[in-house]
């Protein structure tokens, strides 16, 4: 007896669709990831792939409209609070970290995706583009109103967002290839460093502090409650 497939089940099979892909795409890359490998891993048809989605290119762009929503999502709250500008500030460098020890592929996807097939990132750059502004928009406004009024140094707001992101992004490009390499100075017989979860929890705090420092540090400006590094604090 055949089974009616109802509204429920067409859901259920796009979204298996989609979390194939995702998969995939981090496992393998772009290029060499199939619409008969994503439709087998989603346990569908390939017709039943192509009804919901007409290329590949298709469910790339959809796939990053995930990331770009939950982005945004994680930034919404940040931005809407009236918290001091440095709890502010820090908040969105952990809301960004966070975001990436969530997703530690993505990056190493999208550098992939750039290098080998540009054109997919070139057509995306629209809403990549409106998600990144609306953020960066908002962060660069509260980092130039703190210089205007004297209360950090003088930084260029561009700059100190861009090294904040790359920061942010070196640690999941670098770490989990060097994780296995690293050894602790000094030790007497090679230990391994601690888990990839405490190299990137302190990674996380170093970042912070840099930051911090690049602010506040060494000329006279008043360093916010709370800021300063646990070893100094008496």
């Amino acid at each position: 007896m055949k089974t009616k497939t109802g509204p429920k089940d067409h859901g259920n099979s796009e979204k298996a669709i989609m979390a194939a892909a995702e998969q995939l795409f981090l496992e393998n890359g772009y290029k060499l990831t199939t619409t008969t490998m994503i439709a087998r891993r989603a346990g569908v048809t390939h017709a039943m792939l192509h009804y919901y989605f007409r290329t590949k290119e298709h469910i790339f762009m959809k796939v990053l409209d995930k990331y770009m929503d939950e982005l945004l999502d994680s930034f919404r709250p940040v931005m809407g609070k009236d918290a001091p500008f440095w709890e502010t500030l820090r908040t969105g460098i952990s809301t960004h970290f966070d975001f990436l020890e969530k997703h530690p592929l993505l990056p190493a996807f999208l550098y992939d995706t750039a290098r080998f097939s540009p054109e997919l990132l070139e057509a995306y750059k629209g809403r990549l583009r409106s998600t990144l502004v609306m953020i960066l928009r908002f962060h660069y406004g509260m980092i130039r109103k703190e210089i205007d009024e004297g209360r950090i140094r003088e930084v260029d707001p561009l700059q100190l967002m861009l090294d904040i992101v790359t920061l942010n992004l070196s640690s999941f490009m670098l770490i989990p290839v060097a994780h296995g390499f690293l050894r602790i100075p000094g030790s007497s017989d090679a230990a391994a460093v601690p888990g990839l979860s405490g190299v990137l929890a302190s990674r996380r705090e170093e970042i912070i502090e840099l930051i911090r420092s690049r602010l506040y540090g060494g000329d006279g400006y008043a360093v916010p409650d709370g800021a300063q590094p646990e070893q100094n604090k008496q």
